[in-house]
Parts: C-alpha cells; structure tokens; sequence
C-alpha cells in the first residue's frame, strides 16, 4: 500500500493538523501498569482524549445492517453500488462510548474494511467527492498509531500482558484496545456491584421498557458482559428474573414460547446450557418472527373476555328482574281495593247573626239552628237556647269523648281540623250582605264545628 499523507485530513473532513492532534493526545499519558485499581481511570482518561483530538470514529464498528429503503431500486447497479456506500446502510457502535455490544469479530470486520477499502487507493481521496473513502484512509493512519500510542504509555509490565495479542490483531490499534476492555475494564469490584445493581427484578420490569423486547434484552447484554469480563457468571436468579419479565409480554404467542423455555430451564432440560447471551438472542429472534408476522398485537385476554361476558348477562338478568319486580307491583295494586280517599267534612253554613226582636230558633238551609247570647257573646248553635245555657257543658263534654277514646267522624278524617273562631260582634243592619260573606269565608277554611 503506497504511504499517503493524511496530515491535512481529520475524521470530520477538516484540515487540523493530524500530528499536532496526537502529540496532544500522547502528553497527558503516564505509564499505566494493569492494576485493577487504574483501570477505570485510564479508560475514562484514554475516551476523553480521543474525544478532544476527533479520533472517535475511529473506533466505530457494525452492530446490525439495514435494508434498503423504499426509493432505492437493487437491480439498477449504480444505485446498488450507492447503496453499498451508503451510510445509513448499518447501525454503528463505538468501542469508546459503549463497548457492550462489541464482540471482537465485529471489531475484526471493521478493521478489514477499512483495510480493504484503503488497499484500493491509488491517490489521496477528495474528501468532497469520496468523503466515506477519506474517512477510511484517516482511520487506517489513526489505527496504526493507536497500536503505537497504546504500547508506549503502558509501562512493561502491561505489555508483556498485552503482547499475546500483537501477532494475531497485526498491530492493530483499535482492536488492541478493545483487547484492553475485554482483558481489564470489568475486573473493578465497582463494575461488578453496577452489573449486580442493574440486574435486580425491580429494574428487570418489562413494563419499565414499554413492551419492547429488543431494548428489554439489549438493556440485560450491558451488565451481563461486565460481569463476564469480570469473569463472573449469571446466577440462576438472573435467568428467571428474565424468565418472568418476558412472560409479561403482551403477546400470548411469544408469551407461551417463554414459557416453555422456563418449563425446560426449571426441569434442567437443554435451555439450562444455554448462556445468557444466547438466551437473549433466542428472545430476540421469537419478538422478530413474531413481529414480522404481524402477529405482535397484543391479544385480548380469554378470561378478560369471559369476564366481560358473565357481567354483562348479569347486568341483562338484573335489569329484567327489575322490569318484572315493576310489573308485579303494578298488578298487586291493581287487584287490591282502591282506598277510598277521606272525604272532606261537607262546610255547614250557619244563619246570619240573630237581630233583636227576631226568634231563638229557626229554620236555615235544611238544619235547626237556636241562639244563645252567652255562647261567645252571642252565637248560633243546634243544642240550646240562652235559657238552657249551661257554663263549660261544651268543654266537659269535649275531654269526655277524649278520655272514652271515641272520636267524632270528623276526627277520624285523614285532614287536618281546625277549631272555627268564635265571628266579630253582631254587625249593624245594613251591613248584613257583608257579614254573611265573611261568615262563610270563615266557616270555609274550618272542617268541623264547635257546637252542633
């Protein structure tokens, strides 16, 4: 491969200066050992100066490839070729902002494509023209100085950890550092206590991932990985706390694949061989037939539904129950005897006040009336007259029927009686119309009499 100088490119398609940038990058390193203490402080140091220098894609590699969208048509050969090209193509991962779901194939392949790609230069790239080419012949430089930068800051001791790996990855920058992760970056106690920490069965909650099993499952690969690199196992509690999690999906089909997968786990049946990683892949794979299917809708519950069944024929038998109750009740009432309503006491009109001169007794709309000048200083009654007048007779006569306990009809009637007050002092002569009409107003508004 012909040397090019890649002094005036960057990853970003800038002109900053390349050796600048990794002087910069180099200073700030001292030796690093391989204790497990400076692990995480070596990382963190190593990311940021790759962050400030713009080597991060450097470090990219392939986690999944696209299919291509509607508009681009596979059978024409120059959208084949752009396609191909095309940067949407795969889902990039990055060794230094999340190293989770890196494996050192993927690593692998993407140092051989990078490699593949520059062998076929014959010329600087236009960065304009050929911006994914000019990415790659910057990356290949960067690489091969990576590998470089890596063995001079770690001290001895860590290179001759690390030397095992010089011939199999061909002094491969990118693919010595991801090494570097895998070999040291999960050996910390702190590591492990997160991994522990993020697989608890209160943060294992499908719910908590709305339903969706691929972040649910790519949620599980991050701890897991840390504690394999920390050469620690899943413990069966993690694999039923994944177990139960997916059998909460809302789909009965994936949820009976689950379940079966949990049967054989618990009777150590050929699931119980099955990693963690691979377990989740099998999720994986189940939610991506079923989904592809159309069949990931989520299904309505057959108990649900016999539940909603049973109270609505319920709420069918209550409310007939109610309609015959109604016309039960309207039947009775109609066979029973119509009570007869009370009657109100009939008002009897009393002769107009005696004048002078005229008699005691008379003869007045069909009833006797008699007269007595001391009964309420003068009034008509139908007992006696002023000569047989006897003191308290009406009263005496009144708290006897009370004692006997009988009652006269017009006690017994279901109305309200009123006692009829005594009238006015006997009018003049010539206001003898007047006096009538008030008269009746009164005895109107009374329901029986004081004195019959």
């Amino acid at each position: 491969m012909p040397l090019i100088n890649t002094s005036t490119f960057s990853n970003l398609l800038g002109s900053n200066d390349r050796p600048a940038q990794r002087k910069a990058l180099v200073t700030p390193f001292t030796e690093f050992d391989g204790k497990p203490e400076d692990v995480l402080q070596h990382v963190a140091r190593f990311n940021q100066r790759c962050k400030e220098t713009g080597v991060t894609e450097d470090f990219n590699f392939i986690i999944s490839e696209n299919e291509p969208p509607s508009d681009v048509d596979l059978t024409d050969p120059s959208q084949k070729t752009a396609w191909f090209s095309d940067s949407r193509r795969f889902n990039y991962g990055n060794l230094l902002q999340d190293p989770s779901q890196a494996t050192l194939e993927k690593v692998q392949a993407a140092r051989d494509r990078v490699r593949n790609q520059v062998e076929k230069f014959t010329s600087v790239p236009d960065p304009d023209k050929m911006p994914l080419s000019s990415k790659a012949l910057v990356s290949f430089q960067n690489r091969e100085w990576i590998y470089v930068l890596l063995m001079n800051v770690w001290s001895i001791t860590m290179q001759a950890i690390m030397n095992r790996y010089q011939e199999a990855h061909e002094q491969d920058g990118v693919v010595l550092w991801f090494c570097f992760l895998q070999e040291f970056s999960g050996t910390t106690t702190a590591n492990i206590i997160q991994a522990n920490a993020m697989l608890l069965d209160a943060k294992l909650q499908l719910r908590l991932f709305r339903n969706d099993i691929l972040n649910f499952t790519n949620y599980v690969r991050a701890p897991i990985r840390c504690l394999l690199k920390a050469k620690e196992q899943p413990s069966c509690q993690n694999f039923i706390s994944v177990f139960h999690a997916c059998m909460d999906a809302p789909n009965d089909e994936f949820k009976s694949y689950v379940t079966t997968l949990y049967t054989d786990y618990r009777n150590d049946g050929p699931t119980k061989s099955l990693s963690m990683l691979q377990l989740l892949d099998k999720l994986d794979i189940e939610y991506k037939r079923i989904h592809t299917l159309g069949r990931w809708e989520k299904q309505k519950d057959p108990e649900l539904l016999a539940l909603t069944a049973t109270i609505s024929a319920l709420q069918a038998e209550l409310s007939s129950v109610k309609t015959n109750y109604a016309m039960l009740s309207k039947a009775t009432n109609l066979n029973q005897p119509n009570p007869t309503p009370p009657t109100p006491q009939l008002k009897i009109e009393k002769p107009p006040p005696r004048q002078s001169g005229t008699p005691e007794i008379v003869e007045f709309k069909g009833f006797t009336w008699k007269w007595c000048d001391k009964c309420f200083n003068g009034s008509w009654n139908r007992t006696h007259v002023t000569a047989d007048h006897q003191p308290g007779i009406g009263k005496r006569n009144r708290r006897r029927q009370q004692q006997s306990g009988t009652a006269t009809p017009q006690a017994n009637l279901a109305t309200p009686t009123t006692t009829v007050q005594p009238p006015p002092e006997a009018p003049t002569p010539s206001n003898d119309s007047a006096v009538t009409t008030s008269l009746q107003s009164n005895i109107a508004s009374s329901t029986t009499l004081d004195f019959m």
